[in-house]
């Protein structure tokens, strides 16, 4: 996948108990690139994960999946474990990029995309 990150993804694997991430903002250079992820339907889920990671097709898939509603949402009782496991994660900063897009008034035109291009 090229630099910089596109700015939506789709775990493969429930994740903190949601699927669906916007990659706010990266960093870092060669194998140390990272980027903080923002669960979609859950503003205060957020981590750092390494680019290279990321990049792993077996985990993660760049855009956004259309998934069912059981593949999306955990059940109540495992909904909880995830959310208590999440406790103990790292967090990650929520300052957007300048590329992200989601800055108000929009500071650059060259904005990333939200999945792969075509």
């Amino acid at each position: 996948m090229t630099w910089p990150p596109s700015k939506a993804y789709t775990s493969n694997n429930l994740k903190y108990g949601y699927r669906h991430f916007v990659a706010i903002n990266y960093g870092g250079e060669g194998d140390l690139r990272w980027v903080n992820l923002v669960a979609v339907l859950d503003g205060m889920v957020t981590f750092s994960i390494s680019w290279i990671e990321l990049n792993n097709p077996e985990l993660w898939v760049r855009g956004w999946s259309k998934l069912s509603r059981e593949e999306a949402n955990p059940p109540k009782e495992e909904f909880g474990q995830l959310q208590e496991s999440y406790k103990d994660s790292k967090k990650s900063c929520l300052h957007p990029s300048l590329d992200s897009g989601l800055m108000i008034p929009m500071v650059q035109i060259n904005l990333r995309p939200w999945s792969e291009e075509i």
